[in-house]
């Protein structure tokens, strides 16, 4: 045991580590000291035997940060526990060529193989899960320090990819500081400096939400957003004798909401209308709710298109003149839940699991308007991709709104999780963003990363009635819920770029490094046969 514990604890005490810095447990300081057991173990062994190690902490990483997963086993039985830990061990593969990649390139004769190498390689790492193979970029680790405000005004100018740079660069600068001895106090003097240099700066990023950001005569106009969290449970939604009841609740509550805050715009969550929206008595019941109480509503809904019979997770937005303005269907659909991916090369997996996957997915971006403002939808598991948030600001949106349901996973800490992924897309993009949950948590986060969570209830009786002391986030999971926010202006970004640019100057920088390291040893016995 003592030689399994001195050969594999640095291991686990890094993945331990790493994973109590994500919600619900949220000790995100842990992660700029979690890597250096890990580095220090790894500093003097061979790459294939890094690999192990590296594979042997990410993958007690993922089971720990992703075991919210093993909820789906109330509805897809034990083939659920079968995914959740070959989808882990997937992951850990990333760990493990980034632990084999780091240590060669220590090893090359070339001045790289530092800090900075590592924070590369870590950058190549996360960007690669979130892209291949359909893209599951859940676990970056940036992401934990998404309650962190001040390092979080870094993801306006790299995403949440410089998060995990700025982190893990840190927590390799004290791990160097351990092991090398000349060195000693410049590494450790380093990893202070970044630390101060970076909450410094992000400091100076981190702007007053009451000030003006532009012109006020070409400010966008104010706009009022109501919320409505239906806390509406998976069984109910799979009952079809609930569905119009649902939709009947849901316009009661909003009637409430509408009436008392003067709402220009009600959001519902994700898939509250079943069935389909437009079908009778369920569009009747909107249209005439949106004319009545004089707002636009927003909407989470399924959708078949008539001619194919093709099935599609779609939202709508009704007007207040009860027209349908159109609908938006989600492009980024979950792996294993709303599709199957390479289901055409093993289909038999599909037939295990039944009931779930078959949808479709959307072709394009879509952007509604809600008086003189401009919004634009993610749908759930669409939250994931930077791309897709930058790319709806490019067209014109000036605040998205995310609608979601997360009763698939109870009360576990995927519900906080995806609060904060939504969190980083709201600084990266400096737009407002509307979160509303299904189950889980709905609220308002500003520009600047700065999260309000719905603060009243319709009671029984049918008053809207305001918490005396608003609940902390995580307690309104057990709550039904709505509330109203005005929706400040976008804000600024320090730097006139894209910062979906800086994953792919890392990894550029990194391929450089790599080249380097090739070619050193070729350059310096060419350079010794000259002299």
């Amino acid at each position: 045991m003592k030689a399994f514990a001195k050969d594999w604890g640095p291991a686990v005490a890094t993945g331990t580590g790493l994973a109590l810095t994500f919600p619900r447990w949220g000790c995100f300081p842990l992660a700029w000291f979690a890597l250096v057991p890990l580095i220090t173990r790894c500093r003097s062994i061979k790459p294939a035997q890094a690999a192990l190690h590296f594979y042997g902490a990410g993958l007690l990483f993922n089971l720990l940060v992703l075991q919210w997963l093993t909820a789906n086993i109330y509805w897809a039985g034990g083939w659920a526990t079968i995914g959740y830990v070959l989808l882990c061990m997937y992951l850990a593969s990333y760990w493990a060529a980034l632990g084999a990649a780091w240590v060669w390139i220590k090893e090359s004769p070339g001045p790289a193989g530092g800090p900075i190498t590592f924070a590369l390689l870590w950058v190549a790492m996360e960007f690669a899960q979130a892209r291949l193979f359909t893209g599951f970029g859940w676990l970056a680790l940036g992401y934990a320090h998404a309650r962190d405000l001040l390092l979080l005004q870094w993801a306006s100018v790299g995403t949440v990819y410089m998060l995990s740079a700025i982190v893990v660069c840190g927590s390799a600068c004290l791990a160097y500081a351990f092991v090398e001895r000349k060195n000693r106090g410049r590494y450790a003097a380093a990893a202070l400096c970044l630390a101060a240099l970076s909450h410094g700066a992000g400091w100076m990023m981190l702007e007053d939400p009451d000030m003006t950001l532009g012109d006020p005569e070409t400010a966008p106009s104010p706009l009022v957003v109501g919320i409505f969290q239906s806390n509406f449970s998976v069984e109910m939604k799979q009952d079809r004798s609930f569905h119009v009841e649902m939709v009947r609740r849901a316009v009661s509550a909003s009637r409430v909401l509408a009436e008392t805050k003067n709402t220009d715009l009600i959001v519902w969550p994700e898939a509250l209308v079943v069935n389909g929206l437009e079908r009778f008595p369920v569009q009747e019941m909107v249209t005439e709710f949106a004319r009545d109480a004089d707002t636009d509503l927003f909407t989470g809904s399924d959708r078949v298109e008539r001619e194919s019979g093709e099935f599609y997770n779609s939202s709508y937005l009704i007007s207040r003149e009860g027209e349908i303005m159109g609908h938006y269907d989600k492009m980024h659909l979950a792996p294993f839940g709303e599709y199957f991916p390479f289901n055409d090369l093993l289909p038999f997996v599909s037939a295990l699991v039944p009931g779930v996957g078959g949808m479709e997915a959307g072709d394009e971006v879509a952007l509604f308007e809600a008086g003189d403002r401009r919004f634009g939808p993610l749908i759930c598991f669409e939250v994931l991709f930077p791309t897709m948030a930058e790319e709806l600001r490019s067209r014109g949106a000036d605040f998205l709104v995310v609608i979601t349901n997360l009763g698939w996973f109870g009360q576990s800490n995927a519900i906080p999780q995806e609060l904060e992924i939504a969190r980083v897309r709201a600084v990266e993009t400096r737009l407002p963003l509307i979160h509303v949950a299904n189950t889980g948590i709905s609220g308002m986060v500003d520009p600047w990363g700065r999260f309000t969570a719905v603060d009243g209830l319709v009671d029984e009786e049918g008053r809207y009635r305001e918490f005396v002391d608003t609940p902390h986030p995580e307690e309104t999971i057990r709550m039904r819920l709505t509330g109203a926010f005005l929706i400040p202006e976008p804000g600024r970004r320090p730097l006139p770029m894209n910062p979906g640019l800086f994953p792919w100057i890392a990894v550029a920088a990194l391929l450089a490094v790599v080249c380097a390291s090739l070619v050193w040893p070729t350059a310096t016995v060419a350079a010794g046969g000259r002299g």
